[in-house]
């Protein structure tokens, strides 16, 4: 039995120039779940190749395919490249009519039906899928029958069967650390690593997964079925030692969605880092409630020179309305002691979470200027995520239906209280109150606060005649 795993290629860009969706998004994170899949498998003794396929072309993909000849393929499927994993399917199925072709991910978890909906798909593996995969494919070489496997979507006469439900564990330190082997580090570089760490060899790596939280405009809590679950400072420490060792890594993002949310697992992994003298930089995401003096001490002992917060907001009305769970001056309190400790405070802006005007952009503009982030806040309009409980409600009101996703159209902005130029002309607010430099380059183009009122203006007036 042999195994091919393929995140798909990555879905182009409207280039501006040519009006042509032919730009190449660059290559950011090395895509760790098929990695962890790949060890699981091979622990297994089973044949298991695996590739990023983001920059290959279709033809060159098909190939890749009809040279392995794999009896099992495995796709990879997020949300912002579902078209291009069920594209990926069907090629899979014209090249290698005999095999079993199993898609997963998040937005297969949340969507089995629109996977199955598609001819070319045999099987869906629900949530995180190390476990199932072994099983699944196990089962397969014997000939047996899937339905008890628990994770799985099967089509079924009736239409989709999902077995039942696999439990999941806390403790992840049973999991073989990623495969590495396929992937040539150097071609991925997150955006927000900065220029004077760019040349050194980095990865992303996960010392936790999941979230307790409930943002309103998330669907990592759902997709975990609110469960965090964490790997020991010794085993997380491991993996960085043979990252080093046999990678020759100095950089690191642990992108884990809370990474301090267990406090004394941080500090003793600080402390392991140390004592292990593990010379790496690294930077981590984690929320303002969630950190304190003596942890960020240890952090920037160990190596670590950036904190990411999800900060979303200056106004306590729209930080509720997103049930992000913490206050403005726990946000002030954490970027004081991030500086005070010499690292780097730095922070995730939105616009468009319910309560949104321009008197809360006002109180974020005053927050951003108060707090001083390192760098310019990453910001973004808030947009639609299957499984959310901001998607619920806009399907509830009627703006969307789960039928959207069978499209192509990108995950849409939230519009349950504000319409597309709305929107715009609040991040332009944004943008010239935190951003000036930018905000200038955009009035060069042509755009600017003005425009998007005029053409609200305009939207009023016709609604009245």
């Amino acid at each position: 039995m042999k195994v091919l795993l393929l995140t798909p290629p990555a879905p182009r860009l409207r280039n501006p120039a040519t009006a042509e969706e032919d730009l190449l998004p660059p290559k950011t994170w090395v895509p760790l779940g098929i990695a962890y899949l790949t060890s699981a498998l091979r622990n297994q003794g089973v044949e298991t190749v695996y590739r990023d396929l983001h920059e290959e072309s279709w033809p060159s993909a098909a190939a890749l395919m009809r040279r392995e000849q794999p009896d099992v393929v495995g796709i990879s499927c997020f949300t912002l490249g579902r078209t291009n994993a069920q594209r990926l399917a069907v090629e899979a199925r014209r090249v290698l009519p005999e095999a079993h072709v199993v898609m997963g991910g998040p937005h297969a978890t949340f969507f089995p039906g629109h996977m199955l909906a598609n001819p070319a798909v045999d099987t869906v593996v629900l949530g995180e899928g190390e476990e199932t995969i072994v099983e699944l494919v196990a089962r397969l070489d014997a000939g047996g029958d899937l339905k008890d496997i628990p994770g799985l979507a099967l089509r079924s006469e009736d239409g989709i069967f999902l077995t039942p439900p696999r439990t999941r564990t806390t403790d992840l330190d049973g999991l073989a650390f990623p495969a590495y082997d396929a992937f040539n580090l150097a071609q991925y570089k997150s955006p927000e690593i900065p220029e004077q760490y760019r040349s050194l060899t980095g990865t992303h790596l996960l010392s936790s997964r999941g979230c307790p939280f409930h943002c309103g405009f998330c669907s990592v809590n759902r997709f975990f079925e609110g469960r965090w679950a964490r790997r020991s400072p010794g085993n997380v420490a491991d993996e960085i030692e043979r990252l080093i060792e046999d990678l020759h890594v100095r950089h690191l993002y642990f992108s884990d969605d809370l990474f301090t949310l267990d406090r004394e697992r941080v500090l003793a992994l600080c402390k392991e880092i140390i004592t292990r003298k593990l010379h790496f930089v690294w930077m981590a995401e984690t929320r303002v409630d969630l950190v304190d003096e003596e942890l960020l001490g240890w952090m920037y002992k160990a190596g670590c020179y950036r904190i990411y917060y999800g900060v979303e907001s200056g106004s306590p009305r729209v930080l509720k309305a997103a049930n992000k769970g913490f206050t403005v001056e726990q946000v002030r309190r954490a970027f004081a002691l991030t500086h005070e400790a010499a690292m780097e405070p730095c922070c995730f802006l939105m616009v468009g979470n319910p309560g949104e005007n321009p008197e809360t952009i006002g109180e974020t503009v005053e927050l951003i200027r108060e707090i001083r982030p390192a760098t310019m806040p990453i910001m973004g309009i808030n947009t639609l995520l299957p499984a959310s409980a901001q998607y619920d409600r806009a399907r509830e009101a009627g703006l969307i239906d789960d039928d959207y996703w069978l499209g192509t159209e990108p995950p849409p902005p939230y519009t349950l209280e504000h319409d597309v130029d709305d929107l715009i002309y609040l991040q332009m607010l944004l943008t010239r109150g935190i951003a000036p430099e930018l905000y200038e380059q955009m009035r060069a183009m042509g755009f600017d606060e003005k425009y998007f009122l005029m053409r609200r203006m305009a939207k009023g007036l016709s609604h009245r005649a």
